[in-house]
């Protein structure tokens, strides 16, 4: 396995990516005819489990798109089984606490960061990726450091304790989920309100001082390039359906202007 959003990330080239809903191969398939860098497959509001994003992570692969996964709660096998069928990064909804996010590090990352259960699995090929020269702690370490773990922020109670959580061993970045944070600070929805863009600089901030990479999401396109001058590493831009139904909408609209009587 080797994360091509991490070096993508490291090269300061602005990687774009999107939520993954539909569900089919073959829209991954699609998509890597259009220059995302990659994919969230989403196990938490999409209604997959491990053995589907297999198939997805598999063709995201084939694609050249990263597949990362979105898992469906903080348990140890959420993480697991998606790291295991060979997402090369999660994304965890619903963080509060810093013992939240340390839990994650010890689901999320073999030892000596973590207490990742290990078995020979998709990831590494069965086991048969990796020389048979290699021994098992470089295997680990390696995998360790493809695999990316990245908190989301979207509670207020994640964004009291960002710095603390961005500088935490084991963290690769935070992914900001902007509706839910705005929720949770009781501006919903009010993206330009002064808190939350301030809530914003924190945590851009607070990942710039552990190294780490911030992720944003937007569902606007003319978004983007403002997230990414704003000082996030990453952008995601919508998901795949909402993409899909606005581009059939919009040419739907000019199809009917352009052959009105």
């Amino acid at each position: 396995m080797k994360n091509i959003l991490k070096r993508k990330l490291a090269a300061g080239s602005r990687p774009v990516g999107s939520f993954f809903e539909l569900g089919s191969e073959f829209v991954v398939e699609a998509l890597g005819k259009t220059g995302l860098d990659f994919l969230i497959v989403d196990n938490e509001h999409g209604p997959f489990e491990a053995e589907r994003t297999a198939d997805f992570v598999r063709a995201a692969e084939l694609a050249g798109i990263a597949p990362l996964a979105r898992v469906r709660e903080i348990s140890r096998p959420a993480v697991l089984k998606l790291l295991d069928v060979g997402a090369q990064g999660i994304v965890v909804p619903d963080i509060h606490t810093l013992d939240q996010v340390r839990a994650l590090v010890e689901y999320a990352k073999f030892s000596p960061l973590g207490k990742r259960g290990f078995c020979p699995s998709r990831k590494d090929g069965w086991g048969f990726d990796y020389p048979a020269t290699e021994d098992l702690r470089t295997n680990m370490e390696y995998c360790n450091s493809e695999t990316l773990l990245i908190p989301q922020c979207e509670t207020v109670g994640c964004l009291e304790n960002i710095e603390t959580i961005a500088a935490l061993e084991g963290v690769d970045g935070i992914f900001i989920g902007p509706f839910d944070l705005s929720i949770s600070m009781g501006v919903p929805g009010q993206f330009e309100h002064p808190d939350f863009v301030r809530a914003l600089g924190r945590i851009r901030d607070a990942c710039r001082s552990a190294g780490k990479f911030t992720m944003y999401f937007t569902v606007h396109a003319d978004q983007v390039a403002r997230g990414f001058r704003f000082g996030f590493d990453a952008m995601t831009f919508s998901l795949d359906a909402r993409v899909l139904i606005q581009a059939y909408r919009d040419a739907i609209r000019r199809i009917r202007e352009e052959s009105a009587p």
